[in-house]
């Protein structure tokens, strides 16, 4: 056994990503925010998101909130107008739904997930019903080991020590494959992709990342991927990927230290944003084109590279200050920075000024919770992807001169009068000037779309001459430079960066 072990832990060792990976993170952000943006529409008025019966479902809403979570937002913000939250519904929904150990676990992942106190949620103390659902005799919490594997994730979330027999019942089920069937049996052919997904993350939770079942389990997932790097949900000679498994097997191997978008992976993480319809719902199958509510909740987490359990409300600015180098085409890389740009945002970087106006990325492309947009932010600027009614796109740079706009009023910031039109221009817009050495930079170098309209006049800040656009800061440093960088522009975009994560 411990020969085998050693030879399935060299052979994983092996298939280990490389530094550099070839993958579109764009495309993943693109998928994820199209995911988010539609799950918000599929919200009922009492809160809850519908289940397969066509009403409102707790476990279902469950997986909404957990999906809202990983990317940042507030599932108690989340309503439709004149509408209860998903907290709320939950709330209402907690001494029914936590009779049973899957759905209090499921709900202490909720209340934890959201920042709320799972000792106190809706009247219940779930910690404490989960708890006295353990049965000492065979270490489970539920029969079925699907939910049973909520049950350690809950408890890690909620800082509850998982019993160690509890760790050994469910090791004690894993088939010969590596594999978990929901149901805790090890007959051949009984496992999935799915049950052993979960169970690898509640192991990792429970502290197990580097036991030698979970490498055998990792095994059993790269036996259920397909060639197009999405995963089927049991072993087949033709496998055929869904949307469900293949996220519940990224966030099995995020919870391992496994990159799901490498090599060895075949981009995992591709291959689920393949399954993105145009209304930006998910598909269960090909064969199944439908939207499915299920397969978008259950994919938000994984888009986002977040494994359970979610102990808060995620970062996703934190996140994607993390460097991740791709050879994708359509990418290029910053060695600066170790970041890369991608596809419409590349475009637009090189086509409006490249370094002298942006500066080099210094994040990922990721779904700003706050703006409902999927942005990356370079030294100074922040790149937005807007979807506009008609179905077309538009990359629109974002605001962050008048985001950056000094708290008090000051003088500069007044509506001024016209200066002299042959050194000025004067936009009635704003009611400023734009004049000298910075016109001459405004003008032949972004103007309007780049820079946006003047919010002051000239003045002197942080010891320089300096005026505020929409979307940038000048910066006058006469003869410092070569001749076109007498202008320079404030670094904004790291100042938000560092300020936020």
């Amino acid at each position: 056994m411990r020969r085998i072990l050693a030879i399935l832990t060299i052979f994983l060792l092996v298939l280990a990503p490389g530094a550099s990976v070839s993958a579109n993170q764009f495309t993943v952000g693109r998928a994820l925010t199209g995911a988010v943006t539609w799950l918000t529409t599929q919200q009922r008025a009492d809160g809850g998101f519908a289940g397969f019966t066509g009403e409102s479902d707790p476990g279902m809403t469950v997986d909404a909130v957990l999906a809202l979570a990983s990317v940042g937002i507030d599932p108690g913000s989340v309503q439709q107008v004149g509408g209860a939250s998903a907290i709320a519904y939950l709330e209402s929904a907690a001494a029914r739904y936590s009779e049973k150990p899957g759905g209090a676990a499921k709900l202490i992942l909720a209340a934890v997930a959201s920042g709320r106190d799972p000792r106190a949620f809706g009247g219940v103390d779930l910690v404490a019903r989960l708890q006295r659902a353990y049965d000492r005799a065979t270490g489970l919490y539920d029969q079925q080991l699907f939910s049973n594997a909520y049950a350690l994730l809950a408890l890690a979330a909620a800082g509850v020590p998982v019993p160690e027999r509890a760790v050994q019942a469910v090791l004690e089920r894993q088939a010969a494959d590596g594999s978990w069937a929901w149901d805790g049996s090890t007959e051949p052919g009984a496992g999935d992709s799915n049950t052993t997904a979960l169970v690898i993350q509640a192991l990792v939770a429970a502290g197990q990342r580097e036991h030698p079942q979970v490498r055998q389990a990792l095994l059993y997932l790269r036996s259920v991927q397909a060639a197009d790097g999405s995963f089927a949900y049991q072993p087949a000679d033709q496998l055929v990927g869904d949307a469900n498994s293949t996220a519940l097997a990224v966030q099995a191997l995020l919870a391992a230290g496994e990159e799901p978008q490498s090599p060895s992976w075949r981009f995992a993480l591709d291959a689920l944003a393949r399954f993105a319809n145009s209304s930006g719902a998910l598909r269960w199958r090909d064969d199944a084109p439908d939207d499915n509510l299920f397969a978008t909740v259950q994919a938000i987490p994984a888009l986002a590279r977040e494994a359970f359990p979610l102990r808060g409300i995620a970062l996703p600015l934190t996140r994607a200050r993390v460097p991740f180098e791709t050879t994708a085409e359509g990418c290029r890389l910053f060695p600066e920075t170790g970041h890369s740009l991608c596809g419409p945002f590349l475009e637009t970087w090189e086509q409006r000024g490249g370094v002298a106006n942006f500066g080099y990325p210094i994040t990922g492309p990721f779904f700003d919770p706050h703006l409902r947009l999927l942005v990356q932010y370079t030294e100074r600027a922040r790149f937005e992807f807007h979807l506009k009614p008609d179905g077309s796109t538009l990359v629109m740079l974002g605001r962050l001169g008048a985001e950056r706009l000094p708290a008090a009023p000051r003088e500069p910031f007044a509506p001024a009068q016209p200066g002299d039109p042959a050194a000025c221009t004067y936009f009635v817009e704003t009611q400023h000037n734009l004049c000298h050495g910075f016109r001459a930079y405004w003008e032949q170098y972004g103007g309007l779309a780049v820079f946006g309209y003047p919010l002051s006049e000239e003045f002197v800040e942080d010891g320089m001459v300096v005026q505020y656009f929409e979307r940038a800061r000048f910066e006058w440093h006469p003869g410092s430079w070569p001749e076109r960088h007498d202008v320079l522009l404030t670094r904004l975009g790291a100042r938000i960066v560092e300020e936020g994560s």
